[in-house]
């Protein structure tokens, strides 16, 4: 007799031919949610620190106590014996830890039945990518990474739009500044520095700048996804210059306003993943070299415990060296 068997949505494992849980059901049904019990009861039992446990299976440590309660619910017996000093197993909790390991070998063995047959990554992927920053320096990272694991599916969506990842479906986002979503993983890849820059030739016409605060001289273009809007905060050692500007162009596009800038419109601003090469070429010209802008740090984020799907690992592994280079 196999392994494992199938009944609806579910997967009924077996060890020698019995259900491995044996004084439960006779056969226990290993739905979604007793997944979660049991992966929250054997953390808890290799830790005894529901704290501990609750990071590592990525749930808050009342969560972890609820799926361990629930848990406790279908065996009928307490697994732990808990006072305010120390926690311990009860007997039924050491056998269940046992039986929980057989389970976990035989998962193994059937996760390797189902992999594909070169050994290869698969599976589908959803990512959701800022605009231009994501086809400037993902997509070809992208690009490498589906040339390395072929059996990889991915759904990349490229816009500057705050995306929900839970209703959206998402498995990796990659989001530039401050965060807002605590309930998600983050792991932070780098930092994309922004500054002011004009062609050569509007400043052959334009009146001079020497420091920031002649900006309000000039003809300014702003990205309107900018938090702070039109307020320009310089600052350089222990010097500050607040500037509010009055834009003659307003747009929700960067590379637009990198078009702007090229055709001599006015005084914009750009992140370094376009405009270093632009000013190196003598393009455009980075207007206070030493003066600073607030950065906008670059994190990569998903759902807590999506980081155990082997693609999804792979991916973040490979993004996150991708764009510390």
């Amino acid at each position: 007799m196999r392994a494992w068997s199938r009944r609806g949505d579910s997967v009924i494992i077996h060890t020698n031919g019995q259900s491995s849980v044996p004084s439960m059901n006779q056969s226990f049904d290993l739905t979604p949610t007793r997944l979660r019990e049991l992966r929250a009861f054997a953390a808890a039992a290799r830790r005894l620190n529901f704290s501990r446990a609750a990071l590592e299976v990525g749930c808050t440590p009342s969560v972890l106590s609820r799926r361990i309660a629930m848990l406790e619910g279908a065996v009928g017996a307490r697994l732990f014996l808990r006072t305010t000093r120390r926690m311990a197993l009860t007997a039924r909790g050491e056998q269940l830890l046992a039986q929980w390991q057989r389970m976990e070998t035989v998962m193994t063995e059937l996760a390797a039945d189902l992999r594909p047959a070169d050994g290869g990554l698969s599976g589908r992927l959803c990512v959701h990518l800022p605009g231009s920053f994501g086809r400037h320096r993902v997509a070809p990272l992208l690009a490498d990474f589906m040339r390395e694991h072929p059996g990889i599916r991915v759904e990349a969506t490229y816009e500057d739009t705050y995306v929900d990842m839970v209703t959206g479906r998402v498995d990796l986002a990659l989001r530039l500044g401050r965060l807002a979503d605590v309930q998600l993983v983050a792991r932070r890849v780098g930092t994309m520095r922004v500054f002011p820059c004009a062609s050569p030739d509007y400043l052959a016409s334009a009146p001079p700048l020497r420091d920031p605060a002649e900006l309000k001289a000039h003809r300014c273009i702003t990205f309107s996804g900018y938090r702070r809007g039109t307020l320009w905060s310089f600052s350089r050692q222990r010097q500050r210059r607040a500037v509010r500007i009055e834009p003659v162009l307003t747009c929700n596009d960067a590379e637009a306003i990198r078009d702007a800038l090229l055709a001599g419109v006015g005084v914009g601003l750009q992140g370094d993943y376009m405009a270093d090469t632009l000013v190196a070429e003598g393009r455009l010209v980075d207007l206070f070299p030493d003066w600073n802008l607030p950065s906008f740090p670059i994190h990569l984020l998903w759902l807590p415990g999506a980081e155990r799907t082997p693609a999804l690992r792979a991916l973040i592994d490979h993004l996150a060296q991708g764009l510390a280079a």
